[in-house]
């Protein structure tokens, strides 16, 4: 059997259904059976036991378990680890791939290696929505005045272009719920950045592709079905901070110092606001995670370094905020400290949304 020219990674955490039905149909695809793909299901230490099916064994199917969840990035780096294949393809379990999916990939990836200049470094394709429409998937470039735009532009927008300003070939970054990646730029960077446990990962990767002297395409001529995106569903509190936090860490980290320095009171603001809307609207766990994400800008803007799973303790304490179950004063002044230690089993995330 040959060696795999593209290793298929999945992240999981708690979405077993997803992942039993997609890694099936991709197992059944020839580039899998004769050993030009394999499948990596990457578990973040999911609750309850892992299904039999994976018990039996897919032939060119490997699961890796990890100890704890460090977020999508870690999950996606330890099944390039894991791999000797120079292609990864990230895909989020719930997407629904065709039949000749991985051929198509395939084809797609021999053209890109033949062009004179070199393949992209990373190529996000096409999503679909289950009845069919097209699903945003390719973003601009964050800043602080985006930023300010994006109250008066609609949730499904905010974070990526409209489907009318969105052509093929390069863009400044591309989701990961359907993305090939050079296993050169994962090499070059030493893996996706851990530090951002959920969200934002994919634009910090293609932002340091294009600081590499790489590029960062699309190609809608290969697609897939996205059944869940965030953009369409309800966040829980627990996530605003978990999003909020990633936001702010890409703007540290990518962005010139003042555009942070906006960006925190931005979000301190904007926190205080929602928090008052949810207070008049009787939502208690809302409003606590409100004030949790004002708490934690004020902590980034002093240079507190909350990184990767340290988040969840954050998000974590706007629960036990809203449920009374530990003294006012005594949570308020622990969840202004930088968080350690392993982190709350309440709130563990899974892959890109």
């Amino acid at each position: 059997m040959t060696a795999p020219k593209l290793a298929v990674v999945i992240v999981n955490y708690n979405g077993w259904p997803d992942v039993v039905g997609l890694v099936a149909g991709l197992a059944e695809a020839p580039e899998v059976q004769d050993g030009r793909c394999e499948v990596l299901v990457v578990d973040n230490a999911s609750d309850g036991p892992v299904p039999p099916e994976f018990a039996q064994g897919w032939p060119g199917v490997r699961l890796l378990c990890r100890p704890d969840n460090g977020g999508f990035a870690a999950g996606v780096n330890a099944g390039w680890r894991a791999t000797t294949a120079p292609w990864l393809l990230l895909l989020n379990p719930d997407v629904v791939a065709g039949p000749d999916f991985l051929s198509r990939v395939l084809a797609r990836l021999e053209r890109l290696e033949h062009r004179p200049e070199g393949p992209p470094a990373v190529v996000g394709f096409g999503l679909r929505n289950a009845d069919g429409t097209r699903q945003a998937s390719v973003g601009a470039e964050p800043s602080l005045w985006r930023s300010l735009r994006e109250p008066f532009i609609p949730r499904s927008r905010r974070k990526y272009q409209p489907g009318w300003r969105t052509r093929p070939g390069p863009v400044p970054w591309v989701t990961g719920a359907c993305a090939l990646v050079d296993g050169r730029l994962l090499e070059a960077l030493g893996g996706m950045d851990e530090d951002f446990f959920l969200y934002y990962e994919e634009v910090a990767l293609c932002r340091s592709a294009w600081d590499q002297g790489r590029r960062v395409e699309y190609d809608p001529s290969v697609e897939v079905i996205h059944l869940r995106p965030l953009q369409s569903r309800a966040i829980a509190p627990k996530l605003r901070v978990i999003t909020r936090h990633s936001k702010l860490l890409y703007f540290r980290k990518h962005l010139p110092a003042w555009q942070f320095e906006g960006m925190t009171w931005l979000v301190a603001l904007e926190a205080r606001l929602r928090s008052l809307v949810a207070r008049l609207r009787g939502r208690s766990e809302e409003r606590s995670a409100w004030q949790t994400v004002g708490r934690l800008a004020r902590a980034m803007r002093r240079g507190d370094p909350i990184r990767g799973r340290a988040v969840l303790a954050w998000a974590e304490a706007a629960v036990r905020l809203d449920a009374g179950s530990t003294p006012t004063g005594k949570l308020r002044a622990w969840a202004r400290l930088r968080p350690r230690g392993r982190a709350p089993s309440s709130l563990r995330g899974g892959g890109e949304g």
